[in-house]
């Protein structure tokens, strides 16, 4: 009785015997005619409507000169969207589509962005595809005011138990979002490099997200 592999390899013979000593124009043919064949086939498939999810970009507008946000805008958002799958194919390669314009009104308290912004900015860029839903959660905002404070500077308590310093300059202008540059002390504490009472060159360093009028000031030391 033949086995699987003997009736198998029969099928493959009686496929190939055809095909067997022919011109090379002949296989030149079959090829084209498979290949013309392999097109016809994806191009009536892209021709139909699909449902897929498409990680887009998204480009912000906002008043940056006096408002921050909190924490990194997402530059892409997952949406599930509808189209002719020619349509579909051009948005996931990037071909003809543009960043979706979003435009949050950068209030400090903002949360979220209103429906009719985020929908409005990508029903413009996917134009020919049906948006259906989108992940909210990455486009949650947080944004603050930017704010500028002058504050004086002063050796931080336990250099100041035994040094005495006189800075140049005394006072200075820090910038950043509001909530944090309100929080920092009253007078700013300004370490010093080395323990002893040498006049010294300090630098200035800020916490995170927040920028200093200079970069170092000039410090006079004396012991107490």
């Amino acid at each position: 009785m033949d086995g699987p592999l003997t009736r198998a390899g029969w099928l493959v013979r009686w496929f190939v015997r055809p095909f067997a000593g022919q011109e090379p124009s002949f296989y030149r043919a079959v090829t084209a005619c498979l290949l013309a064949a392999g097109l016809f086939w994806q191009m009536n498939a892209l021709n139909k409507t699909y449902t897929t999810r498409l990680d887009f970009p998204l480009h912000w507008h906002y008043d940056s000169a006096h408002y921050v946000p909190l924490r990194p805008l997402p530059p892409t958002v997952a949406v599930m969207v509808t189209g002719p799958g020619w349509r579909l194919l051009r948005a996931n390669l990037g071909w003809g589509t543009h960043p979706a314009d979003l435009r949050p009104v950068p209030n400090p308290g903002t949360r979220y962005l209103p429906d009719e912004t985020w929908r409005r900015g990508l029903q413009n860029a996917l134009e020919g595809l049906q948006v259906n839903e989108w992940s909210g959660d990455t486009l949650r905002l947080t944004f603050d005011r930017y704010v500028t404070r002058r504050l004086p500077l002063a050796l931080p308590p336990d250099s100041a138990r035994r040094y005495r310093a006189r800075f140049t300059p005394a006072v200075v202008s820090f910038r950043g979002p509001a909530t944090l540059v309100q929080a920092l002390p009253n007078p700013y504490p300004v370490r010093l490099l080395r323990d002893d009472a040498e006049a010294t060159e300090v630098p200035i360093v800020p916490p995170a997200r927040i920028r200093a009028s200079v970069k170092s000031v000039s410090a006079k030391v004396t012991r107490r």
